[in-house]
């Protein structure tokens, strides 16, 4: 099949994960996506690492599949050249630092260049309140809506292994920008959105916000643990292996003690619903924990698959390497290298029907399509204006 957003034209101002994130699946769904970056360096996340064949991994993972174009918009030569391509661009998406944008171009002369084109940018904090000008990276977002402290254990909180702030704002700023080009279609004019890393991640909090706000309770971290629902966490089988076992209802509650032979415990009406096990939590989750060491992982794998109870393997990162799950999806996929070598990556989440790959995506080198992107746009532009 075609892939859906064939013939949009996406300029990115973007650096880091947020924005590129966003961009690159634009481009996984057909856009023709250019990169901004600065003259020298590029985006900052070219040098992250080298641990993809020279390349670093941030950078493979969100960027091909694009275009790189070498401005300095800094100069009037560089800004000319970006209007060049905003006048027939259908977005603009950005997550530069606090007013960055404003300087280089005002949004109203956006809207005199460019009346059907969206905006989208992605801060920290929003356009306004006390924190709008305030610079912000993942952790420090993290820090700021109570994530970090709501992980790990009390006393001891911990940053989620992935960038949250980043990651999430990412993927609502491309749910916003489909959204303002479906309300483009119908009123023919562009939309401006704007996505706050705090907002998303706040937005995320909203059960612990929400039972601190109305009902006064500070929940506590609960480490690998559910705060609020228990069976639901790691237990270690008798060969070393780590099960994660999820009990959701009252119903998988019995099947669970059934499969361990945990028959006091299943005739206990205090545990019979959620609220009382939480109440004897520690007794709850100790015997469940003793029961599952009398087990192989395996025979605990088939009776817990039997019975209908939820669990999964808390996988390292070499496991989730070769994970099954992902070779029966045909999930890896090759991306070419500036230097012609050849990586696989996952394939965009996004899945719109079983589809051929059209060509072989590739990881642009700093400043690779700026002349042919130049070229390219001023004809199509030509073209367009008769």
């Amino acid at each position: 099949m075609t892939p859906p957003l064939v013939g949009l034209r996406v300029v990115a101002l973007e650096q880091a994960v947020a924005a590129p994130l966003c961009s690159r699946h634009l481009a996984d769904l057909g856009a023709d996506v250019i990169k901004i970056e600065r003259p020298g360096r590029g985006d900052f996340a070219r040098e992250y690492d080298t641990f993809v064949k020279g390349m670093a991994s941030h950078f493979v993972w969100l960027n091909y599949g694009k275009r790189s174009v070498v401005l300095d918009l800094k100069t009037t030569e560089g800004k000319s050249k970006l209007l060049q391509l905003l006048a027939s661009a259908d977005v603009l998406l950005s997550n530069l630092s606090p007013g960055a944008v404003e300087r280089i171009v005002s949004r109203e002369e956006l809207e005199q260049l460019n009346p059907r084109l969206v905006t989208c940018h992605i801060s920290g904090y929003g356009p306004s309140g006390p924190y709008r000008a305030r610079k912000a990276f993942d952790l420090l977002v993290q820090g700021e809506a109570g994530v970090t402290a709501n992980t790990g254990l009390p006393g001891a909180p911990a940053k989620p292994g992935v960038s949250l702030a980043d990651l999430s704002a990412g993927i609502y700023a491309a749910t916003s920008i489909l959204a303002a080009l479906r309300a483009r279609d119908i009123s023919g004019r562009g939309e401006h959105v704007h996505v706050s890393m705090f907002d998303v991640l706040a937005e995320w909090m909203s059960p612990l916000l929400l039972a601190q706000r109305e009902g006064g309770v500070d929940i506590p971290p609960a480490g690998t643990r559910h705060a609020t629902i228990t069976p639901y966490g790691p237990f270690v089988t008798a060969d070393g292996v780590t099960l994660n076992i999820a009990v959701q209802n009252d119903r998988q509650w019995q099947r669970l003690c059934e499969v361990l032979e945990l028959r006091t415990l299943a005739q206990d009406d205090r545990l019979a619903a959620n609220s009382g096990r939480l109440a004897h939590r520690n007794d709850v989750e100790g015997a469940v924990t003793d029961a599952v060491l009398k087990w192989s992982s395996t025979n605990l794998e088939m009776a817990l698959d039997d019975a209908g109870v939820p669990w999964g393997r808390m996988n390292a990162t070499i496991d989730v390497v070769r994970h099954p799950q992902l070779e029966a999806e045909s999930r890896w996929r090759p991306v070419g290298l500036p230097t012609g070598e050849t990586v696989s990556v996952l394939r965009s989440p996004f899945s719109l029907g079983r589809h051929q790959d059209q060509a072989l995506p590739k990881v642009p080198s700093l400043g690779e399509h700026t002349e042919e992107t130049l070229r390219d746009w001023s004809e199509k532009e030509a073209v367009v204006n008769g």
